[in-house]
């Protein structure tokens, strides 16, 4: 999704009159238009209505969207009614994800927490400290891939940056980091606006083998008991279901889950350093990343533009009704641009504090690899910065076609190395 660097424009799509007005619109579910729009404008305007917004997929599956930050955190926070354990996609209706029930992602407690258990050790803060040498020195050789070039498509050139953090710790051999993250890129929703939808769901199911095929064969190879995937059979064994392959739905769930956050992050970021001259002017005297600008980064960029959850019981948010078994949508990005929160919140504030973004979500499914993606982009950022004297786009950047990631898939840089 294109993120204004000036703020959101003046809405030509919709607004919240409109919304209610018409009881069949889709405006917040169009996938195509999260490609060429910057979507904030039409957030801003559904936030000035309190109570959350009745809409409906293009198949007339009606769900709520929750769009203020308070009501997107009673959402978040409350998983005994607002359950996880059937999508957290709205592009995944119908029977619920195939993975529901049994991936960490996709289960409430008390199997959530159990599950959650078997990964923690790896997760920690302290954990992610010991990953920080081996994460600096595979961006370092990342880096010297692309030294010199003075312009070039860094999602190409990148495409395994987010591998350098979780290749290792996912147990994926490094040889498999390239397929694996071009994979990842194209799982995660279509790249080509004019393609058709037939294509895309062939490449979208290529995408998905290649991925299952890769950590399959990492999974019947025994890994180490120190990496994410060695530790997946134990999932099994929590969940119970002999008919699925539980510790493979829960690889794919943590290498989905971690791949997006940190280079999408990266991507919005180094969009506005270089069209910036001021952000870039302050961010080269840092003398290294704080925790701060990594905060701000994860909200600025918002890499998952909503979660879907659904009602497990008759409820009531902000004065809306929901009945029992109804989708709910709740949509961080908008929630991490609400006035009432974020003072100035269309301007990056490098030093944001306090910084209440629910980039990371919240509550029992608040990212557990949250540590380690901060120590990555961080780790990113310091290098970008003793690397990099200048920066600036090298053409328009293309985006994702997708209403859940924020993601951009082609991003040309003009550099000048130190």
């Amino acid at each position: 999704m294109r993120i204004s660097l000036t703020g959101p424009e003046s809405p030509d799509l919709m607004s919240s009159d409109r919304v209610s007005a018409e009881p069949d619109s889709s405006e917040l579910y169009e996938e195509s238009q999260y490609a060429t729009r910057n979507m904030h404008s039409v957030w801003r305007d559904l936030r000035k209505s309190e109570g959350l917004h009745r809409q409906w997929t293009p198949d007339g599956q009606e769900y709520f969207a929750a769009l203020r930050h308070a009501d997107v955190f009673e959402v978040l926070n409350d998983p005994g009614t607002f359950s996880s354990a059937y999508s957290t996609m709205l592009t995944v209706r119908g029977d619920g994800d195939v993975a529901a029930g049994a991936a960490i992602h996709l289960t409430d407690p008390p199997l959530h927490p159990e599950i959650k258990r078997i990964f923690t050790p790896l997760m920690t803060a302290q954990a992610a400290q010991r990953l920080e040498r081996g994460i600096a020195d595979r961006m370092a050789e990342l880096f010297d891939t692309v030294r010199g070039r003075e312009s070039f498509d860094f999602c190409e050139a990148m495409i395994t940056l987010p591998m350098t953090i979780t290749g290792l710790l996912m147990g994926i051999p490094q040889e498999e980091w390239a397929v694996t993250g071009r994979a990842t890129v194209r799982a995660m929703g279509g790249v080509n606006a004019a393609e058709s939808e037939r294509q895309r769901r062939i490449d979208l199911f290529e995408a998905h083998t290649t991925i299952m095929s890769v950590l399959g064969n990492v999974l019947e190879d025994g890994p180490s008991a120190d990496t994410v995937s060695g530790r997946c059979p134990a999932t099994a064994e929590v969940v119970g279901d002999p008919g699925r392959d539980v510790a493979l739905l829960n690889a794919y769930a943590f290498l989905m889950g971690a791949n997006p956050t940190v280079p999408q992050t990266i991507n919005q970021t180094l969009i506005l350093l270089a069209g910036d001259d001021d952000l870039w002017s302050w961010f080269s005297r840092q003398e290294e990343t704080d925790q701060r600008f990594v905060d701000e980064a994860l909200r600025w960029a918002s890499p998952v533009n909503h979660v879907l959850r659904r009602t497990t019981a008759d409820t009531a948010v902000a004065g809306t009704q929901v009945p029992a078994g109804s989708l709910v949508s709740a949509w961080i990005a908008s929630a991490n641009r609400d006035e009432e929160v974020f003072a100035d919140p269309f301007r990056f504030v490098p030093d944001r504090t306090p910084n209440r973004h629910l980039a990371f979500g919240l509550g029992v499914h608040r990212c557990i690899g949250q540590h380690v993606a901060a120590l990555g982009m961080k780790t990113f950022f310091d290098l970008w910065r003793k690397n990099v004297r200048s920066v600036s786009l090298d053409g328009d950047p293309k985006h994702l076609i997708s209403n859940f990631l924020n993601g951009v898939v082609c991003l040309p840089l003009a550099v000048t190395w130190k």
